[in-house]
């Protein structure tokens, strides 16, 4: 071995010697790296995660001091300001978004480019991402958890495409195929909400590599299922929907492995304002547990009232409740709080870093 060594080491130096007075190559620099990879988080259902709770915005019936925002900030004893969220001034956080509820004629969208909604455009977050401006949805809260882990030279990406009243399986009057059925549930014919969803994040993928970085998709966050409590096929169509939202982005996915998206979901609204059949033994919230139960990235909040450990999230009734819109929707501070949990879940779990 050791002779085999010195031999080496002789034709080395006579090849260096025969080269009079050239110099020995250094080594080349570093090659360029590639874009900065950006973390993404897409975000889907109807209109509890679309965003249908006040914020606090002047008129529509509100007086001044109605500054639901600031008050839930102060209840919560948050560390933020909700003058970032309302001023926009949060560019750690860019958030691109397209609502509308389905089954009006004509519909009205809300979208962050409202000049070509299904472009997108991403925008610092604040009020008014949701189906109205004077809305907000969990997007707030969300950002609240995630905030330190992004910067504004590399933040965090939200994609929103959900949907008010919208639902997974059939759907009568206007604009019935507007739902969000697979092509697994439609015999190869997909509903309008899945296909437009689709389009939608590719086109905000592509946005965010114009800015430079490379989007992987971190989690989906969904919240739906109030439209589908006598859906007893829900579960299966979910799981469809699901594994077809990972299949499609999968080349967008960590190590280009769709499995590797976390798929996070709420329980539905089980207190005693209104009934969804979520609170049932074997009703929808029953098949959403089951799902969060089958695989190790798949999540699901417990917003119970009669669950152990649920977080009670309480839903308005007329706006007789803080910022509640109406019986259907999330007061304000339970909005924040909503989305919150899910933050939680992204950083307790690695998912976000």
């Amino acid at each position: 071995m050791k002779k085999t060594l010195l031999a080496t080491s002789f034709l080395l130096a006579l090849g260096l010697s025969s080269c009079g007075n050239s110099q020995v190559p250094t080594p080349s620099s570093k090659e360029p790296e590639g874009p900065k990879k950006a973390q993404v988080i897409v975000m889907s259902g109807q209109s509890n995660m679309e965003g249908s709770t006040l914020w606090g915005e002047k008129g529509h019936g509100h007086e001044d001091d109605d500054n639901w925002l600031e008050k839930a900030f102060e209840e919560l004893g948050t560390e933020y300001d909700a003058t970032d969220y309302i001023e926009g001034n949060v560019p750690e956080i860019q958030m691109s978004f397209r609502c509308f509820y389905p089954y009006e004629n004509p519909i009205k969208v809300n979208a962050s480019n409202m000049e070509d909604p299904m472009a997108g455009e991403f925008k610092n977050l604040q009020v008014g991402m949701a189906n109205q401006t004077r809305f907000i949805g969990p997007e707030i809260g969300l950002a609240n958890i995630l905030r330190e882990k992004a910067s504004e030279d590399a933040p965090i990406f939200f994609i929103k495409s959900a949907y008010g009243g919208s639902s997974l399986g059939d759907q009568m009057g206007t604009n019935k195929e507007y739902i969000w059925r697979t092509a697994d549930d439609g015999n190869g014919t997909e509903g309008k909400l899945w296909t437009e969803t689709k389009e939608f994040v590719h086109n905000n993928l592509e946005l965010i590599e114009e800015l430079g970085f490379e989007p992987e998709i971190k989690a989906w966050l969904w919240h739906q299922g109030e439209s589908d409590g006598n859906n007893s096929n829900y579960g299966n169509q979910m799981r469809h929907l699901i594994s077809e939202f990972r299949e499609e982005f999968a080349p967008n996915a960590v190590d280009e492995d769709g499995e590797n998206i976390a798929f996070v979901d709420c329980t539905i609204y089980d207190g005693g304002r209104i009934s969804y059949n979520a609170e049932k033994k074997g009703g929808l919230n029953d098949m959403k547990k089951a799902i969060a139960e089958e695989g190790e990235n798949n999540y699901i909040i417990n917003g119970s009232f009669i669950d152990e450990g649920g977080l009670q999230l309480q839903i308005g009734g007329n706006s007789d409740l803080d910022g509640g819109f109406n019986k259907y929707h999330y007061i304000t501070k339970d909005c924040i709080r909503l989305g919150e949990a899910y933050g939680n879940i992204l950083v307790d779990n690695n998912i976000i870093e």
